[in-house]
């Protein structure tokens, strides 16, 4: 039976979610196909968004970005642990490649760490990459700022170089590290159930606006939610715990229910763009109000896509830590509902491409 290994990022959610998306589709096109995800993403976020066996190994072959909460950033700390991770990655890179040769792994996918591709070509591998963006495009802004890690960004592309394909998403960077680019669809995730079912599973009587708070899974910290609850006229939901109960901010837990569930039904989503998100917003046509994200080279390119195809609108750091949130929500469900089609079987594409690999 044809085996392929995922190497995902553990930085935040959207990779792990679109990288099940791909082998979900492939896993249909491929019939006995085994599945193993290298990844410090969590093991639940898998089994949720997709229905197909397969294995999980944590370990971490990128660092992402390193943060201190949901919004802040730290490049310090980001260009530092990386730093230690290059000093270790040689073993690594044998170990993982002796993994997969045992394992009879037949194809590597990576989503987007760069060791992935080096370990691909040490077992004798194709490496397929698949993503919006390259993690030499994000920390080119920290290097400037600590060119003493300037070696980084050089041992990063010298490993994108090694990849035998790159299938780059819309809004996404320049990803010229790879020497064989082909751009494809959006890969997204659309709701299966109405929204109204949706929220009578969430016990929701639908007499106000529904926002959905999404923070990339990180703990919500910093907001002032006295003023949140003052704005009565919303029901606010939210997958992380708030610091008290709050008489309009209803805490949900999964169960079985696939996020993109959680944004069809919303009137609006607060979040920082993140490539999941944004996706499910666009997918689902679900207005988004976003805030800035730090140091992220993919906001600028999140952003136009967002106000190319999408009904969106900003908010400050400043006023969504403060809970100014009432004028900005009011502002963005005025707006018209003008959404722009944009393709979004871009796992369908991309299995298809995959598949061509497999024996």
């Amino acid at each position: 039976m044809p085996h392929v290994a995922f190497y995902i990022t553990g930085h935040g959610f959207g990779h792990a979610t679109r990288m099940a998306a791909v082998a979900s589709a492939l896993a249909e096109q491929v019939p006995g196909l085994r599945l193993t995800f290298i990844t410090m993403a969590p093991e639940w976020l898998l089994r949720l968004n997709l229905s197909s066996e397969f294995r999980i190994r944590p370990r971490a072959l990128d660092v992402g970005v390193i943060q201190f909460d949901s919004i802040r950033l730290d490049p310090a700390a980001t260009l530092a642990a990386y730093a230690r991770l290059l000093e270790e990655q040689p073993a690594v890179i044998q170990e993982e490649a002796e993994i997969l040769r045992r394992d009879r792994v037949d194809l590597v996918v990576a989503d987007i760490p760069p060791a992935a591709f080096l370990v691909a070509q040490r077992a004798g591998l194709p490496g397929v990459g698949i993503s919006n963006f390259s993690w030499d495009w994000i920390y080119a802004d920290y290097v400037r700022a600590f060119p003493e890690h300037s070696p980084i960004l050089d041992a990063i592309r010298e490993a994108y170089g090694r990849a035998d394909l790159f299938l780059r998403l819309p809004f996404h960077g320049p990803c010229d590290a790879f020497k064989s680019i082909r751009d494809i669809a959006m890969v997204a995730r659309r709701a299966q159930h109405p929204r109204e079912e949706v929220r009578r599973m969430l016990g929701l009587d639908g007499s106000r606006p529904v926002i959905l708070l999404s923070f990339g899974g990180f703990e919500i910290r910093g907001i002032d939610f006295d003023r949140v609850e003052r704005l009565g006229d919303y029901c606010f939901l939210a997958t992380q715990p708030t610091p008290r109960p709050l008489r309009n901010v209803r805490v949900v837990t999964m169960d079985g229910l696939k996020y993109e569930e959680l944004v069809a039904q919303a009137d609006a989503v607060i979040t920082k763009p993140g490539y999941g998100i944004v996706s499910d917003c666009l997918a689902n046509r679900t207005p988004l109000l976003y805030t800035p994200r730090g140091e992220f080279a993919e906001y600028a390119a999140l952003v136009a896509g967002l106000e190319r195809f999408g009904v969106s609108a900003f908010i400050g750091t400043q006023d969504l830590l403060a809970g100014n949130w009432g004028d900005h929500l009011d502002e963005l469900l005025r707006r018209p509902r003008i959404w722009h089609d944009l393709p979004t079987n871009g796992a369908e594409v991309a299995a298809g491409i995959l598949r061509a690999y497999l024996p």
